[in-house]
């Protein structure tokens, strides 16, 4: 080999060194993996047959009441993975809703940093009534909207976290806020705001739900706004699966089928854990194929209790599901 040509790949492999160790310093001077900025609510969730008819009744098979809400889902599903994660959600009150919530917080997710969730006396804590049925929809209805303002995201708080996502309810503020933290050097995970370019182009991943393109097709979605921003874009598409259509690649979108179940309990939350798992195959460095095929895993396992994290599974349990045959994951 030429004197100069073994020079330079000495030269790029110690430039290779130098990236990873700098990465490395890079994670250990973040405080948190993820900061989830969005919505806190109090879920009330009730499982039945089927929704009554206009004046009619239907009896509940189960109810539960639990932490709920977009931000609340995703984080305490990273936050029992492992993964150091602060939440900042809509402000809870001190009434005992809010302190059910305290309480519950510490109790399912003691690792999960609240020094950035507000609670306040001036707030009644809105809830969430969730209708599970047995065809695994969800019907929702919603209490205290006008107190779904979480805290602004600054950029001091922004820079401490390698990674920020947010959900729309709350859309300016939400906006708002990915935006800060892309400025501040976090990478940003939108979930569901496919109607702005500006987070569309400043995103490191976008997700959505069922959206198509004129052909009625999510794939050639996933592609076509892969393509028009560069960056990696994914669409959810419930029993479907998903699609991906990866930053700095070309073609279609792949598509990751979801995973069989023997029966849907309640879907309130799939989304959310979704999410989740595709910011923990970020988190580990995979690839984002890898990191999708987790995610619906996830997803999938959360389906089989009711609630919005219900059905958090075991990181353990997840692996081992995906080091399985991927073709029985999807491609």
């Amino acid at each position: 080999m030429p004197q100069s040509d073994w020079v330079q790949q000495v030269k790029k492999r110690t430039l290779r060194s130098f990236e990873r160790r700098f990465r490395r310093k890079v994670r250990v001077m973040t405080d948190w993996d993820v900061i989830c900025y969005g919505t806190v609510v109090i879920d009330y969730v009730w499982q039945m047959a089927e929704l009554p008819k206009p004046d009619g009744w239907m009896p509940i098979s189960g109810e539960k009441r639990m932490i709920g809400g977009e931000a609340s889902n995703t984080a305490i599903a990273l936050s029992k993975w492992g993964a150091s994660v602060a939440l900042m959600g809509s402000a809870l009150g001190t009434d005992p809703e809010g302190e059910f919530l305290r309480k519950s917080f510490a109790e399912e997710a003691p690792a999960l940093d609240l020094s950035l969730q507000p609670f306040s006396d001036e707030v009644k804590t809105p809830f969430c009534a969730c209708l599970a049925t047995d065809d695994g929809l969800r019907t929702m209805f919603g209490s205290g909207d006008t107190a779904l303002f979480p805290p602004v995201l600054t950029p001091e708080i922004a820079s401490r976290a390698r990674y920020v996502t947010a959900d729309p309810n709350k859309w300016e503020l939400s906006v708002e806020a990915l935006f800060t933290a892309s400025k501040a050097g976090a990478k940003v995970v939108a979930m569901d705001f496919m109607r702005s370019e500006e987070v569309c182009r400043e995103a490191h991943i976008s997700i959505t739900s069922h959206a198509e393109d004129e052909k009625g097709s999510y794939a050639g979605f996933a592609r076509k706004m892969r393509d028009r921003y560069g960056k990696s874009f994914i669409v959810t598409a419930g029993a479907e699966g998903s699609y991906v259509a990866e930053e700095g690649k070309s073609g279609d979108a792949v598509h990751i089928a979801v995973l069989k179940l023997d029966k849907v309990v309640d879907s309130t939350g799939a989304g959310d854990i979704y999410r989740a798992g595709i910011l923990f195959g970020e988190i580990q460095g995979w690839n984002l194929i890898k990191s999708a095929r987790f995610a619906s895993i996830a997803a999938a396992h959360n389906c089989l209790a009711l609630g919005g994290w219900g059905g958090v599974a075991p990181l353990r349990q997840l692996l081992e599901r995906l080091d399985q045959d991927p073709d029985s994951i999807g491609q």
